[in-house]
């Protein structure tokens, strides 16, 4: 087993609860891409070797808890993934809030575009129900006129 790969799966899987944990980081490790949902939580790994070693990213995700990405280096440092964000400000102003609601929904719909292409969250719909309902919120699916 790689030890440096052993390395970033233990280190990521330390910011998870181990209650919510189904996955151990040999699994992490041997598995290139992949997913677990348990207790209400979603996981999601990917690796990649950029040319300095190996790093993992690594999503995590509860309805309570929010989202939270990072990436994992052998060398023990760790760097913020862009996530959705939950909320935004409201002014009283409505021409300023409708710009700000709309630069909120389009950096949400290009944080889960990313987040998806590079397989930190399965496909849409293929989520926790709790997750999938987020994600249709935070993306102003909500606010989609209807056909």
């Amino acid at each position: 087993m790689n030890p440096d790969k052993l390395r970033c799966a233990e280190a990521a899987l330390r910011t998870v609860p181990g209650e919510y944990l189904a996955v151990t980081p040999e699994i992490v490790v041997a598995v290139d891409n992949g997913h677990s949902f348990h207790r209400g939580m979603h996981v999601g790994w990917a690796w990649a070797d950029a040319g300095r070693g190996w790093f993992l990213d690594f999503l995590s995700e509860h309805r309570m808890a929010g989202m939270s990405a990072q990436r994992f280096h052998a060398d023990g440092t760790s760097e913020h993934l862009e996530t959705p964000a939950s909320m935004h400000q409201v002014t009283g102003d409505a021409a300023k809030d409708a710009e700000i609601e709309r630069r909120f929904y389009e950096r949400n719909r290009a944080a889960y575009e990313w987040l998806r292409a590079r397989g930190l969250l399965p496909p849409e719909g293929a989520n926790l129900g709790s997750q999938d309902i987020n994600e249709f919120l935070l993306k102003g699916g909500a606010d989609e006129p209807s056909s």
